[in-house]
């Protein structure tokens, strides 16, 4: 029997700087201190890489924002996303998301990868997936879907596994950020038992 740890509490730190306006999670109350801080460590990490790919050092006219959003958070698994948005004028600004999948007990950040059995073809069935739910939602691709990247965008929502992609990658601005939920029962056969989305079976 498993004895999990209880939701661990994240605190909203805000960014401000001129032109700059972020809100960014930060996780508190961890049993282990050196967990803790490595974790909060990758997110303003990730924070800052973000902010430096939208130019807000190199163009003195970008104005960012951003939020971010806990997905999941139970089981010692938390799961969050970053969402920043950078306007230089024209027609519209540009929003960027990414994302982490961290274990609060260890310290662990997962990839894709981690989350599936050593060995498991998931690329081939993820892909398979997302090829079909295209079909079904009758999405309007700019190009060819050729397969998810090894480093792909993610997040655990409850029981699915969500894959996301940027703006562009796929679809036109106008639909936004495309995101294709899978329910972790349909990966239940190459799933990593202990492994985040293991733990979120039962």
């Amino acid at each position: 029997m498993n004895t999990w740890q209880l939701p661990v509490q994240v605190i909203a730190r805000q960014l401000v700087q001129p032109r700059l306006d972020i809100y960014y999670p930060e996780l508190s109350g961890l049993a282990n201190q050196q967990v803790q801080e490595k974790l909060n460590r990758r997110i303003v990490k990730q924070v800052m890489t973000m902010i430096k790919k939208q130019g807000y050092e190199k163009e003195p006219q970008t104005v960012i924002t951003g939020g971010f959003e806990v997905k999941t958070n139970q089981r010692d698994i938390i799961s969050l996303t970053n969402n920043h948005y950078a306007y230089s004028g024209g027609a519209h600004g540009l929003t960027i998301q990414r994302s982490l999948t961290m274990n609060t007990v260890t310290g662990d950040i997962y990839t894709l990868k981690d989350l599936f059995k050593p060995g498991a073809n998931y690329s081939k069935a993820l892909n398979a997936i997302i090829r079909r739910q295209i079909k079904e939602r009758d999405l309007p691709l700019l190009t060819e879907f050729k397969g998810i990247a090894p480093n792909q965008y993610f997040y655990i929502a409850d029981k699915a596994l969500v894959l996301y992609f940027q703006l562009y990658e796929l679809l036109p601005y106008a639909a936004g950020i495309p995101y294709f939920v899978i329910p972790v029962y349909e990966l239940e056969h190459i799933v990593a038992e202990d492994g985040p989305l293991g733990r979120m079976i039962g």
